[in-house]
Order: structure tokens, then sequence, then C-alpha cells
């Protein structure tokens, strides 16, 4: 038996536990994605807050795992460049490891990017809710009437000089 096995089952253990952990993050940031969005469409703020600082959990939890995955990449090669991986690692090892673990990284891989395409859905929904807002805002702001954008202030247009442009001219 080689003398590097047990060192790269030792590894291939490691990384298990490191994907399981990063896998059941991910899981419960499904679960607060699919309850937010049910919050903004439902418009309830306070449970919004409760799942943001649930959120903000989590995601601080994933960076620390993520610092973990370096630091094993950094046991295996010190000079970790941009190319190294955890899947390039494990691609180095024997079955029935390499394929036990590829198969973990590929389930990892489709709930970061479910969650990431949901994370894009609140990110956008939000962003079009606060700019919706702030025309709501503009509009109460304005008696009701949309603020020319050639305005220098409410009663105050700005004239540049051009019949066309300014028809007070």
């Amino acid at each position: 038996m080689d003398d590097t096995m047990p060192t790269e089952m030792d590894l291939a253990n490691e990384i298990e536990q490191l994907l399981i952990a990063i896998g059941e993050i991910q899981a419960e940031l499904a679960v607060i994605y699919r309850a937010k969005r049910e919050a903004v469409r439902t418009a309830k703020a306070t449970e919004i807050d409760r799942l943001t600082k649930q959120e903000q959990r989590l995601v601080s939890d994933l960076k620390a795992r993520l610092r973990h995955r370096h630091q094993i990449l950094q046991r295996v090669n010190p000079m970790v460049g941009p190319d190294d991986s955890l899947e390039k690692l494990v691609r180095s090892f024997a079955e029935p490891e390499r394929s036990r673990l590829l198969a973990r990284i590929e389930e990892t891989r489709r709930l970061v990017e479910t969650n990431r395409r949901e994370s894009w859905v609140l990110w956008i929904v939000s962003k079009q809710s606060l700019r919706l807002f702030a025309d709501i805002l503009d509009l109460i702001a304005n008696g009701g009437q949309k603020a020319p954008v050639y305005s220098g202030g409410h009663g105050a247009e700005m004239s540049f000089g051009g019949a066309i442009l300014d028809a007070s001219a």
C-alpha cells in the first residue's frame, strides 16, 4: 500500500466534510430565498428584515467555509493560484474517493447556481421596487406631476436659448 494513501484519505474526508457543510449552508440559503421571495411578494417588511439577518449569518458561515477551502488548497500547494480548486485536487485522488467527491462537488455546484439565480431575482425585484418607490415619491413631491427632465426645479424651467427646445422663447 502506498504511504500517501492515509494522507489522501484524510484529505478526502476533510474535503467531504467541507462540502457537506457548504451544501447544508446552501440548502438553508435556498429555504431563506424562497421565504424572502414570498415576503417580498406579500410586502412583509419585518419578515424581509428577519430573513435578511438569517441570510447574512449564513453568508458569514459560508465565507468561513471558503477560508477553510483555501487552507486545504494551501496545504497541498503553498502557491495557490486562481486555477486551483477542490475539483482539480479531487481529480488527482484514487477511486472511489474521486467519484464520490466529484459527485458531491457537482451537487454543491447545482445548489450554488440555483441560489445565485434566486439571489439575482431578489436583487432585481428590490432594485425595481426601489426605483418605483422613488418615482412615487417624486410624483408626491411634485403634486402628482412628473418633473420635466430639463427642469431647474419647481417653476424654474431652464432655458438654453433655442426656440425648438424652449417654448417660452
